[in-house]
C-alpha cells in the first residue's frame, strides 16, 4: 500500500519541485550538481524544438526581412560591425535569435561564462557584483529559503496523499 505512495511521492519530487535557484546548464546539456534542472535553460524547450522541426532560422530570417527590410538591414549591419562577422554569419546568428530568443540569450551567457573562466552562474554573479559579500549572502539566503519551500510543498502533498488513502482505502473488486 505504501509502496505506491512512495513511488508517487518520488515521481512528484522529480517532476514538480525544481532546484532552489535558477542556474545554467553546462556544456554537456545536462544539469550537474549545484546547477538547476529548470526545464533546461540552455536547451530548447519542447515547444521550441517542435517549432524548430517546422520552422528554421532561415525562414524566421526571411519573414523578418519581408516585414521590415530597413530594420533588418540595419540589424545585420550592426551585428557585422559589433561582432566582426561576415554577412552570412550575422544572418545565421540573427535567424537563430529570431527563432528562440530566450535560448539564444542563455547560450550566449553560458558561452561568455565559459570564455571568462567562471565555474558557474553563481560565481559569475558574485564576481560582477559591486558588493560580492552581500551578493553571496543574498544568493545563499535565496537558495535556503527555496529549498525549505520545496521541502514543505513535498511534505504537504505527501501528507494529502496519505490522508486521502486512509480516508478512501482501496478495496479490490469482489472482496466484499
Amino acid at each position: 500500500m505504501f509502496g505506491g505512495y512512495i513511488l508517487l511521492m518520488l515521481v512528484c519530487y522529480v517532476l514538480v519541485v525544481p532546484e532552489p535557484v535558477v542556474g545554467f546548464v553546462g556544456n554537456s546539456g545536462r544539469p550537474t550538481c549545484g546547477q538547476n534542472a529548470v526545464p533546461s535553460l540552455a536547451r530548447p524547450s519542447r515547444s521550441s524544438s517542435a517549432l524548430q522541426m517546422v520552422f528554421s532560422p532561415k525562414e524566421a530570417l526571411a519573414i523578418e526581412k519581408m516585414k521590415n527590410p530597413q530594420k533588418f538591414e540595419s540589424t545585420i549591419q550592426g551585428l557585422m560591425k559589433a561582432k566582426r562577422l561576415s554577412r552570412a554569419q550575422a544572418e545565421k546568428r540573427y535567424g537563430e535569435f529570431l527563432l528562440d530568443p530566450d535560448g539564444f540569450a542563455l547560450q550566449a551567457a553560458a558561452a561568455e561564462r565559459e570564455e571568462k573562466g567562471y565555474k558557474d552562474w553563481k560565481e559569475q554573479a558574485i564576481a560582477k557584483s559591486a558588493d560580492p559579500e552581500a551578493t553571496r549572502k543574498r544568493i545563499d539566503e535565496f537558495q535556503k529559503r527555496n529549498s525549505i519551500k520545496g521541502t514543505a510543498i513535498i511534505l504537504v502533498f505527501f501528507t494529502a496523499v496519505v490522508v486521502y488513502g486512509q480516508m478512501n482505502p482501496y478495496v479490490p473488486p469482489g472482496s466484499l
